[in-house]
């Protein structure tokens, strides 16, 4: 059986749901930025880390074992909406200490404030209905992308609206939690089958099967998204992490989101030809050179109008920005390209070769922005980012063909 057209259905639908969502997401910048401050931007990019790396330390497997498992997604439901309940209780008891400490590491005392606020969006998010990663399952790429769509236009207009109405950044905050009430709300609304309060222990041990392993590729993935910020953070203060934040989100944008469609619309087909190597090598090779093409293409503007970039989108007290946005753009192409590396190996379930890349990058990244930091700043920092991706990524490489051949 060909899965081509499911495969152009799920990258197709998300490329255009990225396009339109990166527009939202551009929307939100431009307005925000003009009524908060880079400081403020650096604070709420710590508040993100709290979040993402009690995340991190939480994984459990539940999705990919949804995914994977030759069971239906009823089968599961119960006892994976349990996990995800306690999972999101757990993520903010963590975050209310991480909180605590960070707002003394950094000296802010508002940080604890914040991340006590953002504490509410795991509790709230636990309580989603597991039945929605059914659509992804069974290849219902089109209403996959819809929803997925209809939960970014919501958090970016709440966050819009509230920071408009309020001008403050627990606003920002604020709108993040309407997100999440929202999307609880309509995975009841859409889907026929709701979980009850039901634990069956056989059950759970298929979902923690995939726990040690997803734990340690969740924990590096959060790191390489998240640890140049906290160094960043230290080093050049939250100002210049202000800077670094949104100006990275929008060099990363035009690639990195078409990266993570492609992921979107192909994982699930990699895993259904995952034995038929000469297929899904040459599945793979397609996907890359569509995903570099595209991701080039969008990229360019990038590089050659910087100045007129960050004008229009951030404005004019943002032009510090302007000397880092060409390089994290570069950046964001290596991640976007390490990305589709990563999509046949989790297919394969050879996730140790991801992580072994994840770790070598995670080494560079630390030593490079360090070092380049606190010799030339806030643009050392940015390009020990770039160098540290530059030289994992031949690794990766090799190693991927490797496994593929």
């Amino acid at each position: 059986m060909g899965y081509t057209k499911n495969a152009l259905a799920g990258f197709s639908g998300q490329t255009a749901i990225k396009i339109l969502g990166n527009a939202l997401i551009l929307l939100k910048i431009a307005i925000v930025a003009r009524i908060l401050s880079p400081t403020d931007f650096g604070l709420f990019s710590l508040v993100v880390i709290a979040l993402g790396l009690t995340e991190a330390f939480t994984q459990t497997g539940v999705n990919t074992t949804l995914i994977q498992s030759k069971h239906p997604v009823s089968y599961f439901v119960n006892t994976a909406w349990v996990i995800a309940i306690v999972r999101g209780i757990l993520i903010s008891l963590l975050m209310v200490t991480m909180g605590w400490g960070m707002s003394h590491y950094y000296d802010q005392p508002i940080l604890l404030v914040l991340v006590c606020l953002a504490a509410l969006i795991p509790v709230i998010k636990g309580f989603i209905n597991p039945t929605i990663i059914e659509m992804y399952k069974e290849l219902r790429f089109l209403q996959d992308s819809f929803y997925r769509f209809s939960l970014v236009v919501v958090e970016n207009l709440a966050v819009i609206g509230l920071v408009l109405a309020f001008r403050s950044i627990e606003a920002w905050v604020a709108g993040l939690i309407v997100s999440a009430v929202f999307e609880v709300v309509i995975s009841f609304v859409f889907f026929k089958v709701k979980p009850k309060f039901q634990y069956l222990p056989q059950r759970a041990a298929l979902i923690f099967e995939q726990t040690k392993v997803l734990s340690i590729s969740s924990f590096l993935s959060y790191l390489l998204e998240n640890v140049d910020n906290l160094l960043i953070g230290k080093i050049v203060g939250q100002y210049g992490l202000g800077l670094y934040q949104p100006t990275y989100s929008l060099a990363h944008e035009p690639n990195y989101e078409i990266a993570k469609s492609v992921h979107h619309g192909t994982l699930p087909v990699y895993t259904k030809i995952v034995d038929d190597r000469k297929r899904l090598l040459k599945a793979f090779l397609k996907t890359s050179l569509l995903t570099l093409i595209i991701g080039v293409g969008l990229s360019l503007p990038l590089f050659i109008f910087p100045n007129l970039i960050v004008g229009i989108i951030l404005g004019e007290q943002w032009q510090g920005a302007v000397s880092l946005l060409q390089w994290l753009t570069l950046a964001g192409i290596l991640q976007a390209v390490s990305l589709v590396f990563y999509t046949p190996l989790i297919a394969q379930k050879k996730v140790g070769i991801m992580n072994w890349h994840m770790a070598l990058n995670c080494i560079l990244l630390v030593s490079l922005i360090i070092v380049l930091g606190q010799r030339y700043g806030l643009f050392g920092a940015v390009l020990g980012v770039v160098i540290s991706r530059l030289i994992s990524l031949p690794f990766l490489a090799f190693l991927s063909f490797k496994q593929l051949r």
